[in-house]
């Protein structure tokens, strides 16, 4: 008998988009995620640059000054002292005349008594810089309890100290002795009688000035401006000091005090001049330019000062702003400087520079990016938090602007003419801490890894803090990002919980962590103490029942410890072993970061008696201590721990089957088996069906791994500028292969080395087969390792150019260089078949007979069937499915940048060596016969084209021509990086194109409202929550983005989680973004105050040249792409000119808003986007996206009357979105009497009607909704609908269900809340395309409530005309896995039940829920009675231990792949049973015969 059943997938949705360890399959017995604890070093010194001790390194500056010379001092942030360099060199000065030549910095004071300057001055007369410290929030003791700003002098002649010590007559303050004798004290900004006031190095104490101060250095004077003083609003002053008489040897004087106006009154007016001022001279006159938000906005002032210095009696007390609103925004420190009338000012929110004349505006520059190089070439100037603006000194550069871009590190120099960039001195880097934030960032990206592990973090530098546990929301959820009680010594920020990843990358967002001085453990030793052995399960994630699970902390510091004797404390120490001790055991892992451990070897040994007391450090085979010295080392070091905590998984049974293919009684397998620290093992056996449609191990016809060609052999390609072979991946071609190495910025690091150097001495186990670096030898290894080849020397013998092999289960020695065919569905390819049999000319077959299809049927009768399969080493292999020889082999281009990841040189143990197990690529391929002009022939004619997504790899696909088997060619390939921001394209001439885009993220912190609350928080203001803009807590619906004009169309936003997009109003005016939300939004800026979360996501344009290829949005590309022709329009009959699309979704977002929630139209000839169409994302806490492959019902399917296609799109947060791709057109009219929508050829002139719409290509709309929240039913929509018509309702059905996929056993959720449903829907409007309307007109959403509850089969009826369908809800937590499947009448479900022992380890229940299609009756008894233990008094039957595929129903058998081991007893890897019989019409088998 021979059976055809065209068919071959599993649903394993397993994520990824970086380069991390693969998951097991879900229900294999290690289903529970790992629980991974950041502890982060949050000292000064992390403010030190990360990209190593390199010579120009600077700490992230506050200011810039010019002597004259050519060269500069820069100020830096906290206690980072000051610095000396020369611009054009772009190095630091040792000069003995400057700080006594310091080669690197001239130290701030740990007690911070010199700490957080703002702004330098310098002043040739006296060879001193004047420094502004802004130490408010810094109590100074007394009555100054807030703090404020301070006035010193550095004296640069002198010598300095280290941080302990400034030598005497260094630094000198505002001294007492000359404090202006005519200040009020206590009643204006200036206070003097502070107990707690920093000293300086003559011991007097500081003057504390409580407003907003500015100052500036102008023809010999000084100016100093305060107001705003807490309390005092109607209080401001200026002083004027003249730098030319009267100084002493510090360089203070008496100075002139402006602070009335001649009658007694003190004046207001010096309250807009006290943020950021310049003091210029324009002809005969002085004037004094601000910029200042004192009326809530940033403006630019404009006054005229008299002959003492003052501002002139006649102005204003409110005066005009010269500009209304800067279009930069607020800024920080000394924003703004002028020159021959021309304006220059900074934005430090919106990382920007804007030039005015005058009133009127000029330009504004800056790209927010803290990592990409300036160059002259390049149009774009990239600036992150700029500071301080001046103009150069001396050596040619007084016409040059010098901008402090404090984020990057550096100050950049700019051409004032065009705003273009000249040049930079400093670091282009950033600091260490930003290095933690992008390495641990970089690892929460990844969507495998988030499957495997949830995540926390906390941050640490003092002796003291502890950990209450969370805050809980109004329906008692816990609160991971709210603890109850967060020490600036000591806090966990974020609790280990499944959104973690997401709450960190939030936390990083937002920036609010501030760094302090001191090094200690008893912090974070509080800290481990508190939330793992005090707290209980669920606010700490470690729950001592579940023995399965790995639970580690990972400490990551950059210095040695200030603990008793420069070394951690043995204290501390024994409180990680103690949780080493604990049954299950907590890890511990030790990262010492930066040059200041490396080079220290008390540091050092801190750092590894922390992993040896934490169980981690095992020398000579365990690894728990690392070390960085660079962001870059850190995101690799990191990276690594991770992975090795997930390998560390409990595994209890083994993985088994990734896709399947059934076709002419034959059964197409792709198995794989895991490996720690190793690539996994692959294969594709090809057996026959017995003649009732068994499968037995005895039927086997071929092993494809145990036939490959050898690895020199092979016929690897990929797509090379100049080389279009066959067998162009290979060392001849490495320098072209390492450009797209390189092409994402993923390190190609030392694996084996020839000499130690720097580097392990493990790394030169195999030194005489090694070169020292990686050019011309990791490169070239990982070719060859992709070809077969063990250069990671799995085996231990030092041989790298000998073939990978293993030992099989009968003692057999086979090649093992076939990699996990894991999630790839196989595809199988032979001689052309499509149809050309129709009665419609509006039909896909209709064009292929008048295109004469037949010819290239003919033509290519005898071609090769080829089955395609993708493989985790990045191939996509091409297997004669006769033999199961590999043809050959494609790795798409834009996979190579992935390779990389798999080197991990902490694998190079003499034991053996290792490597990363990676999704390289992961997708299902898809092929579709197509009439085009081909770009490569120049020929019009029948093609064979396929495209492979690259699926858990990447946000990308790769479309090849496969007509000639042996002569593949490559079209196109696209990818999305939305970390490096850039479109990827490589064209079917192998050239690389890129297209950078701009992506921002804005938080509460970034609204002018918000930072005004703080301010105020800052100044002691009333805690009083309104909307006035002059207390510590703001609550309105309106706030503002200063200094950036944002389109609505380039946002998604967020209040609380909930997206508020649609509901919000967004306004640009005067270069600003005024948000008006649905809901009022309150700050509360006082210690514990409340603080609602918003979240904008902002992604920019693409350049000109990329505006075709607009995949911003694009996910992981989970789907299968569907094709078929698309009309033009509404009406259009004639398939001839219709175009080749294929439909994409969005695909899986990783919980990113924005990515992911779409649908793409695509030309298929050319991967250009037609369009993409936006899914609504509810008002819910579910981050949207659209990982499953969409239903596309076609006229060759349906035979209905249009062209092209209608479309059902299923999305993560359980709604389907029905779009129209077809040649429907007219008017579509609801009849409210059934409400039905009739088609124009329906209509019914007696028919009573309320609406009336026109259809339009893409339209879409909601067409159902699943009700899903994960705070009241954990109901998440990962997988695909099917479909079809009804035998007794004679309706169009759509079939699917629901289950957290990632989270199949519930790790930390309330059981109470998991209530997934199985359901069935109507679209009684098909083949129309329309929705029914509510009372008010708009479109109706069908709801779940909409539909018959069918849980109790003791009620019997059917849905009625009036119920949108039927649904059943699972008890005991149970999932749907994979979608269902449609076939004679009944839809057919593959459901999971986690495992509910007492440790709630290993492999959950696999069971098959049957259904009648329209009424949603259980019917799967019909399938056989349980009578295994435990399982029979379940209403579903019980198929195995794992998790299912999708059911594949062929003849009178169903079969599924399984995780673990099913009922069968002779093939346990395969679930094969009967199927219950009926008869219906089901398009979805049709579907994949013709996709």
């Amino acid at each position: 008998m021979k059976f055809k059943v065209i068919g071959a997938f599993i649903s394993f949705f397993i994520l990824i988009s970086f380069a991390n360890a693969k998951p097991m399959p879900p229900g294999t017995g290690n289903s529970v995620p790992a629980n991974i604890l950041f502890l982060v070093d949050k000292s000064q010194s992390m403010h030190n640059s990360a990209s190593g001790k390199i010579a120009n390194a600077l700490r992230p500056p506050t200011d810039v000054v010019g002597n004259g010379t050519g060269n500069y001092f820069i100020s830096a942030i906290d206690e980072s002292g000051f610095y000396y360099m020369n611009a054009d060199q772009n190095k630091k000065v040792s000069n003995n005349n400057v700080f006594k030549g310091v080669s690197d910095r001239a130290h701030g004071w740990k007690s911070r008594n010199l700490g957080s300057p703002v702004q330098i001055e310098y002043y040739s007369g006296n060879n001193k810089i004047y420094v502004l410290a802004d130490q408010r929030g810094r109590s100074h003791g007394g009555s100054c309890k807030t703090g404020g700003f301070i006035l010193y002098t550095v004296d640069p002649s002198i010598g300095v100290g280290g941080k302990n010590s400034w030598p005497k007559g260094s630094v000198a303050h505002w001294n007492v002795n000359r404090y202006p004798t005519n200040v009020k004290i206590g009643s204006l900004p200036f206070r003097k009688n502070c107990p707690g006031a920093p000293k300086d190095s003559r011991n007097k104490k500081a003057m504390s000035i409580s407003g907003s101060t500015a100052m500036a250095i102008h023809n010999n004077r000084l100016y100093v401006v305060s107001a705003d003083t807490p309390n005092f609003t109607r209080f401001s002053a200026m002083w004027v000091l003249d730098l030319n008489t009267g100084l002493d040897a510090d360089g203070w004087g008496k100075g002139k005090f402006c602070n009335t106006n001649g009658k007694g009154t003190e004046l207001t007016k010096y309250r807009f001049f006290d943020e950021a001022i310049d003091v210029v001279t324009e002809g005969s006159q002085v004037f004094m330019y601000s910029k200042d938000s004192s009326n809530g906005k940033a403006q630019i002032f404009k006054t005229a000062l008299d002959s003492s210095g003052c501002i002139v009696d006649q102005w204003d007390k409110n005066p005009s702003p010269l500009v209304l609103e800067d279009r930069c925004g607020d800024t920080r420190g000394n924003g703004i400087v002028v020159r021959n009338g021309e304006i220059f000012t900074t934005g430090f929110y919106s990382h920007s520079v804007c030039k005015y004349n005058q009133s009127t505006f000029v330009s504004k520059v800056g790209v927010d990016d803290a990592f990409t190089e300036n160059t002259a070439a390049n149009p774009d100037l990239y600036i992150n938090y700029p500071t301080g603006i001046d103009f150069g000194r001396g050596a040619g550069q007084d016409n040059t602007l010098f901008v402090v871009s404090q984020g990057r590190l550096e100050v950049t120099m700019i051409n004032p003419t065009n705003m273009s960039y000249v040049d930079h001195f400093g670091d282009p880097g950033v600091s260490r801490f930003q290095g933690v934030k992008e390495a641990i960032s970089y690892v929460l990206n990844d969507s495998a890894t988030l499957q495997q592990a949830n995540f926390g973090i906390g941050f640490w530098y003092g002796g003291s803090g502890r950990f209450r546990g969370f805050n809980s929301d109004s329906a008692g959820n816990l609160e991971y990002d709210s603890p109850k009680e967060c020490n600036k010594n000591a806090c966990i920020r974020v609790g280990v919980n499944p959104k973690g990843a997401q709450q960190i990358l939030e936390l990083f967002n937002r920036d609010t962590i501030k760094l302090q001085y001191g090094t200690k453990s008893g912090g974070f030793r509080n800290l481990l103490n508190d939330y793992f052995i005090i707290q209980k399960y669920p606010v700490t994630a470690y729950n001592p029942s579940v023995n399965c699970q790995t639970t580690a902390v990972i400490i990551i510091g950059d210095g040695a410890f200030t603990d008793a004797g420069g070394v951690i404390s043995n204290v501390t120490l024994q409180k990680i072993k103690q949780l080493n001790t604990l049954n299950p055991n907590i890890l511990t892992f030790a990262v010492g970061y930066g040059s200041d451990v490396i080079n220290n070897n008390k540091a050092r040994l801190s750092f590894q008696r922390i992993a040896v007391n934490g169980g981690t450090e095992k020398p000579p085979n365990q690894q728990g201590v690392f070390y960085a010295e660079t962001s870059a080392d850190l995101k690799k070091v990191t990276d690594t721990i991770v992975q090795n905590i997930i390998s560390r998984q409990v595994v209890f049974s083994a993985p088994s089957i990734a896709s399947e293919i059934k076709r002419s009684g034959e059964l197409f397998q792709a198995k794989f088996q895991n490996r720690t620290n190793k690539e996994w093992y692959g294969t594709v056996l090809k057996t026959t069906l017995l003649g009732d449609g068994s499968a037995t191990t005895s039927k086997q016809e071929w092993n494809a791994a145990t036939v490959m060609p050898l690895p020199t052999n092979r016929k690897i390609w990929t797509a090379l500028p100049g080389d279009t072979s066959i067998n162009n991946f290979n060392s001849n071609n490495v320098s072209q292969i390492r450009n797209l190495l390189n092409l994402q910025g993923n390190v190609i690091n030392e694996y084996h080395r020839k000499t130690t150097g720097s580097f392990p001495s493990r790394l030169t186990r195999c030194s005489s087969k090694a070169l020292d670096g990686t050019i011309g030898d990791e490169d070239v290894g990982l070719i060859n390792f992709v070809r077969g080849e063990d250069y990671f020397d799995y085996d231990a013998d030092c041989v790298l150019n000998e073939k990978r092999t293993r030992v099989d289960e009968t003692g057999k020695e086979i090649d093992a260089y076939l990699a996990d065919i894991y999630n790839s569905t196989l595809l199988i390819v032979g001689p052309p078949k499509a149809s050309m049999s129709t009665s419609s000319q509006l039909t896909e077959a209709h064009f292929r007979k008048m295109k004469k299809y037949g010819n290239f049927i003919n033509k290519n009768s005898n071609r090769k069937e080829i089955v395609y399969g993708a493989a985790n080493n990045g191939v996509l292999h091409a297997f004669d499915s006769l033999t199961g020889k590999e043809v050959w082999g494609f790795v798409p281009p834009l996979v190579i940048p992935k390779l990389p990841t798999v080197i991990n040189g902490s694998l190079n143990t003499k034991s053996g060596g290792g490597s990363a197990p990676r999704f390289i690529l992961d997708g299902s391929p898809v092929a579709h016969d197509t009439y085009f002009n081909h770009p490569i022939h120049n020929k019009e004619d029948w093609y064979t084209l396929l495209m492979i997504p690259y699926g858990r790899a990447g946000a990308g696909f790769s479309l090849i021509d496969v007509t000639d088997v042996n002569a593949p060619l490559h079209l196109y390939s696209i990818l999305n990086d939305p970390i490096g921001k850039k479109i990827h394209r490589v064209d079917e001439n192998g050239n690389l194109n890129s297209y950078a885009y701009k992506s921002t993220r804005l938080y509460e912190t970034d609204f002018k409202e918000v930072q005004d609350a703080k301010s105020n928080a800052t100044l002691g203001k009333p805690n009083v929550c309104n909307n006035g803009g002059t207390t510590s807590c703001y609550k309105s619906d309106t706030f503002t983005l200063v200094g950036q004009s944002l389109m609505k169309s380039d946002l998604t936003i967020f209040i609380n989680g909930s997206d508020k997009t649609v509901s919000t109003s967004v306004t640009r005016t005067g270069g600003n973004t005024v948000f008006k939300f649905p809901v009022d939004v309150t700050h509360n800026a006082n210690a514990g105050g409340v603080v609602d979360k918003i979240a904008i996501v902002e992604v920019g344009d693409l350049p000109i040249a990329g505006i075709d290829y607009d995949y911003r949005y694009l996910g992981e590309t989970w789907s299968s792409p569907r094709v078929f022709r698309m009309p033009s329009g509404p009406g259009d009959k004639n398939v001839m000119d219709d175009e080749y699309v294929a439909v994409l979704s969005g695909g899986n977002g990783n919980f990113n808003p924005t990515i992911g929630s779409n649908i793409y139209i695509i030309d298929w000839l050319t991967g250009k986007v037609k369009k993409e169409i936006k899914i609504t994302d509810k008002n819910n806490d579910i981050v949207n996206s659209v990982p499953a492959t969409p239903v596309v019902v076609t006229a060759d399917l349906s035979q209905e009357e249009y062209s092209g296609a209608l479309v059902y799109a299923s999305d993560l947060e359980g709604k389907i979105t029905k779009i129209n791709l077809s040649s429907l057109s007219g008017t579509f009219t609801v009849n409210t009497s059934g409400n039905v929508l009739q088609s124009p050829s329906t209509n019914n002139s007696s028919s009573s009607t309320t609406s009336t719409s026109g259809i339009q290509l893409y339209d879409n709309y909601t067409f159902f909704d699943i009700e899903a929240s994960t705070q009241t039913n954990n109901r998440y929509m990962y997988h695909s609908l099917d479909a079809g018509i009804g035998v007794k309702s004679k309706k169009f059905w759509l079939f699917g269900g629901t289950g957290d996929y990632l989270n199949l056993n519930d790790t930390m959720v309330d059981f109470s809340k998991v209530k997934n449903v199985m359901f069935g829907l109507k679209d009684p409007f098909f083949p129309g395309f329309g929705n029914a309307t509510t009372s008010g007109g708009a479109p109706k959403i069908e709801k779940l409530s909409d539909c018959k509850n069918r849980t109790d089969q003791a009620n019997s009826d059917c849905p009625d005309t009036s119920d949108s369908g039927w649904y059943v809800e699972l008890d005991k937590q149970k999932k749907v896995t994979a979608e269902p499947t449609l076939t004679g009448n009944v839809v057919y479900y593959p459901v999971y039940k986690p495992s509910r022992s007492v440790t709630e380890c290993g492999s959950g229940s696999a069971y098959i829920c049957a259904y009648d299609a329209d009424c949603g009756k259980n019917i799967s008894s019909d399938l056989g009675q349980n009578t295994a233990a435990g399982h029979t008094n379940e209403d579903c039957y019980y198929v195995g231990t794992g998790v299912l595929s999708k059911i594949i129903s062929f003849g009178t058998k169903l079969y599924a792949n399984i995780s673990g081991e099913s009922t069968n007893i002779d093939k346990n890897d395969i679930v094969v049973i009967n199927a219950i019989n009926t008869g219906l019409v089901n398009y979805r088998s049709s579907w994949r015969d013709n996709f």
